[in-house]
C-alpha cells in the first residue's frame, strides 16, 4: 500500500524552497522597517521653543570664568601643586 505523502519533494528541492522563504521573510522585514521609518519620520513632533530658550539661560556662563559653587567636596584646590 502506497504511503500518503503530503507534499512529495527531492532534497534539492526542499533546500531551494526554504532559501526563497529565508529570503523572502528577510526581503519583508526590511521592507516593514522602512515603511515604519518613513511614517514616523513624516510626522515629526513639534519642539517647545521655550526649552531650547531655558536652556540657552542655563549655559550663559563664561567659559573662563567657572562658578565657584561648583566644586565638589571630593576636588583639591586648582592650585595645590604650588604650596
Amino acid at each position: 500500500m502506497p504511503e500518503l505523502q503530503v507534499l512529495a519533494l527531492s532534497p534539492s528541492d526542499a533546500l531551494a524552497m526554504s532559501m526563497v522563504a529565508l529570503l523572502s521573510f528577510a526581503l519583508g522585514m526590511i521592507v516593514t522597517i522602512l515603511f515604519v521609518m518613513a511614517r514616523t519620520g513624516a510626522s515629526r513632533p513639534e519642539v517647545d521653543p521655550e526649552l531650547f530658550e531655558e536652556e540657552d539661560e542655563s549655559h550663559n556662563v563664561e567659559a573662563g570664568d567657572p562658578p565657584a559653587d561648583t566644586k565638589e567636596p571630593w576636588e583639591q584646590d586648582p592650585d595645590w601643586w604650588k604650596k
